[in-house]
């Protein structure tokens, strides 16, 4: 449990989250708290969602799409497959939702993430990086069009995100050059493979400004073994082949090892050679 510590403005943990034992609070009661300290509110459960379609209580501005096709939701899974009713996107897509307990009025939340990427491609059988990006490089940028911030019946919030081209239907002309994330990187005209990697890092952080709580990470539900969750990690991997394989001129279609699943993916399975 985590309690915001008002400080004053000079002390060493002004601002900060501070921990029971830190406090010296080990034998007090709940009862005997006062004024000294104001509970956070804490993330009691979470859900990652890699198939199918946004949740109906999810409000973000992307998730909500005119195509009844889809049932007017954002399609999730390798190649936004979602239903199944709408041509696969060079993409894939999740959801994340995060429950809420010990909300009280005032207490505004955020969902922070971040990230690490790699791009390859193969060009006559030659694997070569593209581009590369450290975990820690910032993958939440404004608006917050992807996020539903507003607490839902069920006491939720909401992220999602489709890495990839999410706007290359497949397939993809031959001819077509895709981009990463700095808009000088292009692929190849003759290359047969392309391979975009990513591991993200999210977590959950709230204010109060009447209380005076700054921006504070709130405590994530620890894992099995009862130590604590710093962050949900998931990564995702958008492997575009050709048609026919190996034929440069031929149409990019989403390859058999696409994948967007819960779990990190370390540095050095973001940067190796593609095999």
């Amino acid at each position: 449990m985590y309690f915001y510590d008002r400080q004053s403005p000079g002390s060493q943990f002004a601002g900060t989250t501070t921990p029971w034992d830190r406090l010296g609070w080990g034998g007090l009661s709940s009862g005997q708290f006062g004024q000294v300290a104001l509970l956070l509110p804490t993330v009691s459960a979470f859900r990652f969602r890699n198939f199918g379609t946004t949740d109906p209580e999810n409000c973000c501005a992307n998730c909500t799409t005119l195509d009844p096709r889809t049932g007017g939701r954002l399609n999730l899974g390798v190649g936004l497959r979602g239903n199944g009713a709408v041509p696969l996107r060079a993409a894939n897509g999740m959801e994340l939702a995060f429950t809420i307990s010990g909300h009280r009025p005032g207490i505004e939340y955020d969902i922070t993430r971040t990230r690490r990427n790699s791009l390859w491609q193969r060009v006559g059988g030659v694997w070569t990086r593209l581009e590369s990006h450290p975990m820690g490089t910032g993958d939440d940028p404004p608006p917050d069009v992807d996020e539903c911030l507003t607490l839902s019946r069920s006491n939720r919030i909401f992220s999602e995100d489709r890495p990839g081209w999410r706007d290359a239907a497949l397939p993809v002309p031959a001819v077509t050059l895709l981009r990463g994330f700095n808009p000088g990187v292009v692929s190849a005209v003759a290359a047969t493979e392309l391979v975009m990697r990513f591991s993200f890092a999210e977590w959950v952080i709230a204010r109060s400004r009447a209380e005076g709580i700054p921006w504070t990470r709130l405590q994530l539900p620890p894992f099995r073994n009862g130590s604590a969750r710093p962050h949900i990690y998931w990564h995702s991997i958008t492997w575009l082949i050709r048609n026919p394989l190996g034929d440069p001129t031929g149409q990019w279609v989403l390859g058999p090892r696409s994948a967007i699943e819960q779990g990190s993916l370390s540095g050095a399975v973001i940067n190796s050679t593609p095999a």
